[in-house]
């Protein structure tokens, strides 16, 4: 009896390390994941628009509506000049939140998501957070 509890308290204590070096609650994870997918979204309805030879102007609109609460800057997290090429940005920032989120979902550490984020994120959006801001 005595052992089946010390190994209890063992993994206990180790996942509460665990919880603590991953920096994040379960309840924040799916935060973290439901935020990425509504970034995701934004960039791939304002893609979509553009790609219907809509005006820039009114898919950047539609843009910052979506984006209200999620990003940061005028592009809704690009940067300046990737809104030079907008469609082909804000594909790949697509694909790139999308990604966090099944990455922060399948349990991977934080600083593992995040590194993957800000590579597929590299001279396109602001910032570590992919043009996010961190609700955290």
């Amino acid at each position: 009896m005595k052992k089946q509890l010390l190994a209890f308290v063992s993994l206990a204590v180790a996942a509460t390390f665990s919880i603590a070096a991953e920096g994040h609650s379960a309840q924040e994870n799916k935060e973290d994941a439901a935020r990425h997918r509504a970034m995701a979204t934004a960039h791939s309805a304002a893609a979509q628009c553009l790609g219907s030879k809509s005006s820039p102007e009114a898919c950047l609109a539609t843009l910052k509506a979506s984006c209200s609460g999620l990003a940061v800057g005028k592009f809704c997290g690009l940067k300046q000049e990737a809104w030079g090429n907008a469609a082909k940005s804000l594909t790949q920032t697509t694909q790139a939140h999308q990604a966090a989120a099944a990455c922060v979902e399948a349990g991977k550490s934080e600083d593992v998501c995040m590194a993957d984020l800000q590579s597929a994120c590299k001279g396109l959006a602001i910032g570590k957070f992919c043009g996010m801001v961190h609700a955290h």
